[in-house]
């Protein structure tokens, strides 16, 4: 684990859930900002090794449209040629709504958007109609 925060490079290792050595700080971050997880499964921990990338992206996918202007980077450095796909959107959950209607035809032009916060607890709620015979609510 990389985390670029207040000018520096932190770094920390982790096997079977557990720190190898505490967080240090390894260098400058050179103005870069941000988290980065390398990730290696173990046998002795997970019953399959097998990675789905589209899985994968789909959720990833999810928490980037959820994380407005929260830049997430799946690679794949397992094959020869490195698949790599660049999430982020400035929308939330507005674009999000756009993105699952992307292949539907639009009832109204734009989407229904409410937001609010209370307590410290923040909601965002969008809706669109389309032409599709199904209805779908995502919580």
């Amino acid at each position: 684990l990389r985390v670029w925060r207040n000018d520096k490079e932190h770094r920390i290792e982790f096997a079977h859930g557990d720190a190898v050595a505490p967080l240090s700080v390894v260098g400058d971050a050179n103005g870069r900002r941000g988290t980065e997880v390398t990730f290696y499964a173990s046998a002795e921990t997970f019953t399959t090794l097998e990675y789905d990338f589209a899985t994968l992206e789909h959720r990833l996918r999810e928490l980037a449209f959820l994380n407005s202007g929260v830049n997430i980077r799946l690679s794949d450095l397992r094959h020869p040629v490195e698949k790599t796909e660049n999430m982020m959107y400035e929308g939330g959950v507005e674009e999000f709504v756009k993105y699952l209607d992307r292949n539907k035809k639009a009832m109204v032009p734009t989407p229904i958007v409410m937001r609010a916060e209370q307590s410290g607890i923040s909601v965002e709620v969008a809706m669109w109609w389309n032409d599709s015979y199904h209805e779908n609510v995502l919580c």
